[in-house]
């Protein structure tokens, strides 16, 4: 049996989702052949401080972007990386350097951009070789802190996130395009219309009903309350399901919320099930996040995006938009504009969208990034 380290950070879902469709594929495809960690050093960090910082990603992105915008510009470079990880981060460091003397893994996979650098340094001077593998969590605009020209491997998420980390130094032979690493529900589910029908009775939907799905990642953020509100007010004939996350004062504001004909809004906190939501749905509203992003495009579901993150998620709003698979609306009046649109039966333009998803999706992305992973470990080059 391999053993494996997955290294991740509780900022947000998307790292850990990833990490685990990438463990759950390896255990469904070779049960038994390895052990997986997935750790979290941020918080095993000895400092409270450090441990505590994931903690405020949900505040900090829901109220005060510009103060996210603002630490993201000034360390995306690397010198800033660096004076980060001579600092703040030693106690992380120490954490890694623990779990890795610990385990002694077969193979170090990153799906955090802080630890790439750190993981190459714990594992340098050690008796036997151990190979570090990046998995990048964002889509489009790659933060310094991604690229690590050390490494074994890095899985790029997009022709624009090759590009990159060519340019900041990785040979384009460790680089491999494949995808954002997804849960693989999210592409097994069916697909043709009976097999949608009765999701939707599973789950409380009208079988024919136009269904707009409402999210903000794991976190709740992208003004969650405004745009259902607005949607629930609007005279269409639709199903309104609404997933708040970990953002309780959401929940509790939007719980009663009935459509303008009278149907009850599913109102829902952190799910474990949405492949099950967003197949059943015909058009997700949601912020800019790449994870969501990635999950829908595997349900082929077109996105209505309401909202970014400076920084990190810009790139991932206009490749949406210019490969037609959705579109910008961060105005109430867009938005509306927009689901009135789609919801039209037989709607051209959102036959479109759905073209174009499928023409981009990677359904395949998970299955063969843990491929990569246990090739690597058995000591295949990268």
């Amino acid at each position: 049996m391999r053993r494996l380290l997955f290294l991740i950070a509780d900022t947000g879902g998307g790292h850990r989702a990833a990490a685990t469709a990438v463990e759950r594929q390896m255990a469904d495809t070779a049960p038994g052949e390895f052990e997986i960690t997935v750790l979290d050093p941020f918080a095993a960090a000895p400092l409270r401080i450090i441990g505590g910082t994931a903690g405020l990603y949900g505040p900090i992105t829901r109220h005060a972007r510009w103060l996210w915008a603002g630490l993201y510009h000034a360390t995306n470079s690397r010198p800033a990386v660096t004076l980060l990880e001579r600092t703040v981060l030693r106690s992380v460091t120490k954490a890694v350097d623990d779990a890795i003397q610990r385990l002694q893994p077969d193979c170090v996979v990153s799906f955090h951009p802080l630890l790439n650098h750190i993981s190459v340094r714990a594992v340098q001077g050690r008796p036997r070789r151990i190979p570090v593998i990046t998995v990048i969590t964002d889509l489009v605009d790659i933060h310094a802190s991604w690229a690590c020209p050390d490494v074994d491997a890095v899985v790029v998420p997009s022709p624009g996130g090759f590009e990159r980390c060519r340019r900041a130094g990785i040979p384009a032979s460790r680089c491999h395009d494949i995808g954002l690493a997804v849960d693989r529900r999210f592409t097994d589910l069916p697909s043709d219309p009976a097999g949608i029908a009765a999701l939707r009775r599973q789950l409380g939907l009208r079988p024919e009903s136009f269904v707009v799905l409402v999210c903000g990642g794991a976190d709740g953020s992208g003004g969650l309350v405004r745009n259902a509100q607005a949607i629930a007010a609007t005279t269409i004939d639709l199903d309104l399901v609404v997933i708040c996350g970990r953002n309780e004062r959401a929940r509790s504001t939007l719980a009663g919320l009935r459509t303008a004909a009278g149907r009850d809004v599913r109102v829902l906190g952190y799910v474990t099930d949405m492949p099950l939501w967003m197949r059943a749905s015909d058009v997700v509203v949601s912020k800019a996040g790449p994870g969501t992003i990635a999950e829908a495009l595997c349900c082929g579901l077109p996105l209505l995006l309401v909202w970014y993150l400076p920084g990190q998620e810009r790139g991932n709003v206009e490749w949406v938009v210019d490969i037609g698979a959705g579109r910008f609306v961060p105005h109430v009046e867009q938005l509306i504009d927009a689901v009135a649109e789609l919801a039209v039966p037989g709607s051209a333009t959102l036959a479109a969208m759905r073209d174009a998803v499928r023409a981009v999706a990677r359904p395949d992305a998970t299955r063969r990034i843990a491929e990569l992973i246990a090739s690597i470990a058995a000591g295949a080059p990268a």
